[in-house]
């Protein structure tokens, strides 16, 4: 499994063009599986892709990325509000059927099932405390989501948005000890990383310690410059939000 910094990398620099000879290639669809909830008789879709790009996507300097031709499916999830949470790939597989595939017919009941949901910025942090992170890969996971699910207020917002050095992650808040507790598991000798610490220590408001790392000399090369150049002028005007990095190619 890549890590979460690792797979903001990929995404950056391919909406960026910095790979070169980007694949084109129209969203296809994968296999749908079939998988059942635990403890339980119900059943829940879990839809997959064969291929996409990251045409006309768009990126924030805290990672988070809504690509239209690559959609993302939840890796957690819970088939009720009081149920309990499960990895996807760890669930049940009942069947497996293609979109649109007619023979055999899938049964109706597999037809019928809901597709699993993605959690609540409330349900990632319970899934936390209720052990869930079981590796550093799934921590990190379910770091991010509660992260960027705190972030999500401002990405809808259609205009730029004046400069705050107020944190959206205030002392005392779940949301800013989960922010801090991803911050002390990112190692510092990766570049991407590194970069997202940086991102992490501009959101808490703390821009002295985000303009030290950002001198590094690990960040001066390489296909994360445009994310570099925003984070610095974010920081250089003290602002402590989100900010999109790139609407499209």
């Amino acid at each position: 499994m890549k890590t979460t910094a690792r797979l903001m990398l990929s995404a950056l620099c391919l909406g960026a063009g910095l790979l070169g000879g980007l694949d084109a290639s129209a969203t296809t669809p994968g296999p749908t599986r079939v998988i059942q909830c635990p403890g339980s008789a119900e059943l829940r879709q879990a839809p997959s892709i064969n291929s996409g790009n990251t045409f006309g996507a768009t990126f924030w300097t805290d990672g988070y990325m809504v690509a239209p031709m690559l959609p993302q499916f939840p890796a957690i999830t819970r088939c009720t509000t009081d149920g309990p949470f499960f990895w996807v790939s760890s669930a049940q597989v009942v069947g497996r059927f293609q979109p649109g595939q007619r023979h055999p017919a899938p049964p109706q009941a597999w037809l019928d099932a809901p597709v699993v949901r993605a959690l609540t910025g409330d349900e990632f942090l319970q899934a936390i405390a209720q052990g869930l992170g079981e590796t550093a890969d799934r921590l990190s996971h379910l770091r991010h989501r509660v992260w960027w699910e705190a972030n999500h207020a401002h990405r809808r917002a259609t205009e730029v948005q004046d400069p705050t050095s107020e944190s959206d992650f205030p002392p005392g808040s779940a949301t800013r000890a989960n922010l801090e507790a991803l911050l002390a598991s990112l190692e510092e000798s990766d570049p991407e990383q590194l970069l997202t610490k940086i991102e992490a220590l501009r959101e808490l408001a703390r821009f002295d310690e985000a303009d030290r790392l950002l001198a590094s000399a690990a960040l001066q090369d390489g296909p994360l410059q445009p994310w570099v150049r925003l984070i610095r002028e974010r920081v250089r005007l003290r602002d402590a939000r989100v900010t999109r990095l790139k609407t499209e190619r």
